[in-house]
């Protein structure tokens, strides 16, 4: 999604990327106090976390 409108839009990639971090961040924050088992998930998160913080 963000990468086909980074080529067509980068202003809108960078507000999605802007919109979608602290999405990731309550996601990880509500896996941790349900105490949910799904280590993958929480990579996952952070790895996303990390690309964001860099195309920001």
């Amino acid at each position: 999604m963000v990468f086909s409108k980074l080529v067509e839009d980068p202003q809108t990639a960078n507000y999605d990327v802007t919109v979608m971090d602290p999405e990731i961040t309550n996601c990880e924050k509500e896996l941790l106090d349900a105490k949910v088992q799904a280590p993958r998930l929480l990579t996952g998160n952070r790895f996303m976390h990390y690309y964001f913080v860099m195309g920001c």
